[in-house]
């Protein structure tokens, strides 16, 4: 994490049934109210499919972890789905680390939910 002030972008997006939010910056303590915020106005919504696109995030910590873990209860809470894009940097390799890849519905780059 830099020692300048956290930043975190939302780039939010739906096609087709669900809303997708691209995360890029920092995903830390001081940015997981922002991320909360987003994933709850999209969970209100109530799409079929939530994604998560974490790929072009620069920084992450467990706060990532959190966000991820609270939002696949909401969507198994609600019989919706949710999947998450880690890419191949720090935050897929936390996410393996962690053993949490294989619980998740984890998609490539530009690969659409099927």
């Amino acid at each position: 994490m830099s020692e300048d002030a956290a930043v975190l972008r939302v780039a939010r997006t739906s096609h087709d049934g669900r809303v997708e939010l691209a995360l890029s910056g920092e995903l830390d303590n001081d940015t997981l109210p922002t991320a909360q915020d987003e994933v709850s106005a999209a969970e209100a919504e109530a799409p079929p499919v939530l994604v998560l696109d974490l790929a072009a995030l620069e920084y992450v910590d467990s706060c990532g972890v959190r966000l991820v873990l609270l939002a696949q209860g909401v969507a198994d809470d609600e019989n919706r789905r949710l999947a998450v894009r880690l890419g191949h940097g720090q935050t897929r390799r936390m996410f393996d680390m962690l053993g949490i890849t294989d619980r998740l519905e984890v998609l490539d780059r530009e690969e659409p939910p099927s």
